[in-house]
């Protein structure tokens, strides 16, 4: 993709995002809202501990990061549907809660996330670099095996880490791009806007951009055994229905699942 096209497609997608944030301010606050409780426990909490060089209470810091973790990732299943056309925006207090809402997609998110930290730190252990790249490949393997989840099909943690980086292939820099495209949002933060702003707004984007590759994915595939499922259709547009970047766990994916981790 040249970059002319990864710019356009990127303010596109900003701009996706922006729509929906500014027609529906109040239902991403609430949506957002324990993530943003957690967050302010887990900093005031560790400036608490520090001050008093209580060391012990780290270890409840670290819980209350990683479920503030899997809210996050709830959170994105969310916005994921809505850019999809079959969310809806109410109850988001309920959808804030979405990750614990299948014992599946608990479990599932948590072991990726272990899975996805222990790749990444031994490709960190090279250098530096290599350690960001895995991660923007890995980036969408939570998000892959949701989706077959709700499709009724059975994936591994390896199997969805491979279909990620087969996905991201071509497109870490632009994800990359994107993600620094938010760094003077962030500092706009401390000065203007307000992170309650900036936060869902970046998460929404992102939650876009997979489902804007997941699509192009699909028309890119002409193999007869490749062929996805259908997941959605948006309901607010006469568009074709769309499809996802889900192969039938039975493709090739199954003879690299453990290849290039």
């Amino acid at each position: 993709m040249n970059e002319e096209t990864m710019a356009s497609r990127r303010q596109q997608l900003k701009r996706d995002a922006r729509g929906f944030l500014d027609k529906n301010f109040t239902f991403y606050l609430l949506l957002f809202l324990p993530i943003y409780i957690l967050g302010l426990a887990v900093g005031f909490g560790n400036f608490a501990f520090n001050l008093n060089g209580n060391l012990a209470g780290g270890d409840w810091l670290s819980l209350l990061s990683i479920v503030s973790s899997l809210l996050s990732i709830g959170v994105s299943f969310v916005m994921i549907d809505l850019q999809r056309g079959v969310g809806e925006f109410t109850e988001p207090v309920s959808k804030s809660f979405t990750i614990f809402n299948r014992g599946s997609y608990f479990l599932g998110s948590l072991a990726l996330i272990i899975l996805v930290g222990i790749f990444t730190f031994l490709w960190s252990l090279l250098l530096i670099v290599p350690g960001i790249i895995k991660t923007l490949s890995y980036s969408q393997a939570i998000f892959i095996y949701r989706d077959y989840l709700d499709q009724g099909k059975k994936i591994g943690f390896l199997e969805a880490i491979t279909l990620s980086r087969k996905m991201m292939d071509g497109h870490k820099w632009e994800y990359f791009v994107i993600g620094l495209s938010f760094i003077g949002w962030g500092l706009a933060c401390i000065i203007i806007i307000p992170i309650i702003w900036v936060y869902p707004y970046m998460n929404q984007t992102l939650a876009n951009f997979y489902v804007k590759l997941a699509a192009e994915d699909v028309q890119g595939t002409d193999e007869e055994d490749e062929k996805p499922t259908l997941v959605t259709s948006d309901k607010n547009s006469e568009a074709a229905p769309t499809e996802t970047f889900y192969p039938d766990s039975k493709s090739k994916s199954d003879d690299s699942s453990h290849n290039d981790q």
